[in-house]
């Protein structure tokens, strides 16, 4: 039986070979520490993982995973960098769309089990994925004659940032309004949302544990995430475990936002219509001991959804 491919870009020949010995059971693992030579062999070979670096001589590996992406939709990709750069861990989410953001030093039963996962998924939705980019005009008809009912969630406690929103997107969407956890949970069992629009704060808590229940709810939905970033931890915990679609910096720029919700709808519609490929967008789990550090209004949003598989 032939091997899945996996391929690794790092500018440390050191690293490389520790990695092509970790994985070369399981993988045919191809090493370059040259962008052009992963991209060449990417275009010549299926393969199912790409691995980057971000910081490398000549190109940053945000960079080649959107190159990536472009060239080898199917491909997984996954950074794996020593530096936790605000930017690059934006970019990262915004250019490359990646499955997963893993910090040097890295546990290598960690990694492989990422890898693994990351391998399976791309093996299971290949065909599809292949299909979806081959019909990528017949998506956008799909898409164009479903506008009446491409819902906005906004869930925000500043009114004015609703207002701006549903003003600037009001022939186009329809924007629903969410200024607390009680607001959200009872708009979310009424209507079926493609986006939400959502900062990391909702009356000064942290509600980035509702955008990872949110995506074990709901696989389909994309999440937009406006907010003043200054973490970057936070950010990498937004990909991994609640596989946000886009960050998108406050103040709005709403040509920037247009574009974005464009897109988000549209691949929202591809995962309705393939659930399948809902299973790219596969989150860490809340583990038992995050759930219990949770306020008792995420938990009393949480019991909104009894019996939905929120935490496992």
């Amino acid at each position: 039986m032939q091997k899945p491919k996996i391929a690794f870009i790092d500018d440390e020949p050191r690293i490389l070979r520790s990695l092509k010995m970790h994985f070369r059971q399981s993988h045919d693992v191809f090493t370059t520490t040259d962008a052009s030579e992963l991209m060449k062999y990417v275009s010549e070979h299926n393969v199912q993982v790409v691995i980057s670096d971000q910081r490398m001589p000549d190109k940053q590996g945000t960079e080649v995973l959107r190159d990536i992406k472009a060239a080898s939709p199917n491909t997984l990709r996954i950074l794996l960098t020593g530096y936790a750069d605000l930017n690059a861990v934006i970019d990262s989410v915004n250019e490359g769309e990646i499955y997963r953001y893993i910090t040097k030093p890295w546990q290598n039963d960690e990694l492989k089990q990422i890898v693994n996962k990351a391998t399976e998924i791309a093996q299971q939705t290949q065909e599809i994925t292949q299909n979806t980019s081959q019909g990528n005009d017949t998506q956008k008809v799909i898409g164009g004659s479903t506008d009446s009912k491409r819902n906005i969630l906004v869930l925000d406690d500043d009114e004015s940032v609703y207002q701006q929103i549903k003003s600037h997107f009001k022939s186009a969407y329809t924007v629903s309004w969410a200024s607390n956890l009680e607001q959200a949970a009872k708009l979310l069992q009424k209507k079926r949302f493609g986006v939400t629009i959502t900062d990391s704060t909702l009356n000064k808590e942290n509600i980035t544990p509702i955008v990872y229940a949110l995506k074990n709810i709901q696989p389909d939905l994309m999440v937009l995430m406006l907010t003043e970033f200054k973490d970057a931890h936070m950010v990498i915990d937004l990909i991994n475990k609640g596989q946000v679609y886009r960050c998108l910096p406050r103040p709005t720029n709403f040509s920037i936002m247009s574009i974005s919700l464009d897109r988000a709808f549209d691949h929202h519609e591809r995962l309705v219509e393939q659930p399948i490929l809902a299973a790219r967008h596969h989150v860490e789990e809340v583990t038992e001991s995050e759930a219990l550090n949770f306020s008792e209004r995420l938990k009393g949003f949480f019991a909104k959804f009894r019996g939905w598989r929120i935490i496992r």
